[in-house]
């Protein structure tokens, strides 16, 4: 009697190791697609972009035709953009393979569209904190948000991100925006930090996400931190407003 038992659990425990044996191939099988499609279409636009960058470069240097030069940087930027779709396209596809959503841009979990031009208005005098250790990232966060009237401030580190907003009088900053992965302090924390010191604006100031990391499972981490909305990179103006206008609800 015991021994059947024993056998029907032994069996049952072995058809249970053999469908996750089946899942687990099945999730490779898909992986492995997924990096072989992908190779080709990264490996073209990403090719363009090295390649046009150094004889750009070289044309500077040498003093060359500003209008060559104006038609080696749309080159590389038609190439980004190629590159952007087809990482957008192979995540989403990937996504509905996997059940593993990824989702470009949310707020609060939810999807929101983008802007159209006449809602930049909104970031005419807005008084913005961005907080990121990425050089690039701040420097074209803040070329798109001042170029239509955003007044920005820029913070290299987590610690250096709250220690300026801990020490500004209340209405220094509208608005901040948050990198996640960063040396120190990541922005979870330092968001942590933010919401739980004395500064008037602590609990209500929006703070939002901007990251490279656009997995349901880190909108959620960072919904639970203390954000207001997640926007993820390359950094879009549209979803940047957008996020600022829904956050401006809450």
């Amino acid at each position: 009697m015991w021994g059947s038992s024993d056998k029907k659990i032994n069996s049952e425990s072995g058809g249970l190791r053999g469908e996750e044996t089946k899942d687990l191939k099945d999730v490779k099988v898909i992986q492995k697609e997924f990096l072989a499609a992908m190779s080709y279409d990264i490996r073209d636009p990403l090719n363009a972009i090295c390649g046009i960058s150094d004889i750009a470069l070289k044309n500077l240097e040498t003093g060359g035709d500003t209008q060559m030069l104006k038609s080696y940087l749309e080159i590389i930027r038609d190439s980004a953009y190629e590159l952007q779709d087809v990482i957008n396209s192979r995540f989403t596809k990937f996504e509905e393979e996997t059940a593993a959503p990824i989702a470009e841009f949310s707020v609060n979990g939810k999807d929101v569209s983008g802007s159209r031009q006449d809602e930049y208005k909104i970031l005419n005098n807005l008084r913005v904190l961005i907080i990121e250790d990425s050089e690039v990232s701040r420097l074209i966060a803040k070329e798109l948000l001042s170029d239509h009237g955003a007044i920005v401030t820029l913070c290299e580190s987590g610690e250096k991100g709250v220690e300026k907003f801990k020490s500004s009088i209340t209405g220094t900053y509208d608005v901040i925006f948050m990198d996640i992965k960063m040396p120190g302090i990541d922005g979870y924390e330092a968001t942590a930090r933010i919401r739980s010191c004395a500064h008037p604006q602590a609990k209500h100031i929006p703070i939002i996400a901007m990251t490279a990391e656009a997995f349901i499972e880190d909108i959620k981490n960072a919904m639970k931190a203390g954000m207001d909305a997640h926007v993820a990179k390359p950094i879009n103006l549209d979803k940047m407003v957008a996020a600022i206008k829904k956050s401006a609800r809450h």
